[in-house]
């Protein structure tokens, strides 16, 4: 069960193998677009920011998250994406939550974290809620690779 695996999860800097398997990951709809399968994630793929931007998240040989976060203006910003065949499980808060924990320790970071998460995306902002996350304000903003503008939570974990 995911929900008791989880406690044993560990964030490694991303690495060819990590990337290929994430590359892989498809959701279905409306979470499509963030489906890494078909596209070319130039950020993903980007080796100078292997370990220090780009994680994986990892139990035993199985690859079930990507992890980034990346300062800006003295704030850490945070975004993952948890393997396709976990969504919708119910472990979300969870893996939230590792994460965090993984990001705090491999950087050496206890300040707040930040992150933005689509206005429409109820099932994420439920699990970020969950995990301690709580909302700051809307701005604008678009998923990478649509092109479309749309309105995005700023969420704050302290």
């Amino acid at each position: 069960m995911v929900k008791k695996e989880l406690v044993s999860y560990v964030l490694e800097p991303m690495n060819d193998k990590a990337a290929e398997i994430i590359q892989n990951w498809e959701y279905p709809a409306p979470y499509d677009v963030y489906s890494f399968k078909g596209t070319k994630n130039g950020y993903l793929l980007n080796r100078s920011i292997w370990g220090i931007e780009q994680f994986y998240m990892i139990y035993g040989n199985g690859v079930v998250g990507q992890v980034a976060c990346q300062f800006a203006d003295d704030v850490l910003w945070v975004g993952w994406s948890f393997a396709s065949e976990l969504c919708g499980k119910g472990g979300g808060s969870l893996f939230i939550r590792k994460c965090v924990d993984e990001i705090r320790r491999v950087k050496s970071y206890h300040g707040p974290l930040y992150l933005r998460v689509a206005a429409w995306n109820e099932r994420a902002i439920k699990a970020y809620l969950k995990a301690g996350f709580a909302y700051v304000r809307t701005i604008e903003d678009e998923i990478a690779g649509t092109n479309k503008p749309e309105d995005f939570w700023v969420m704050k974990l302290d």
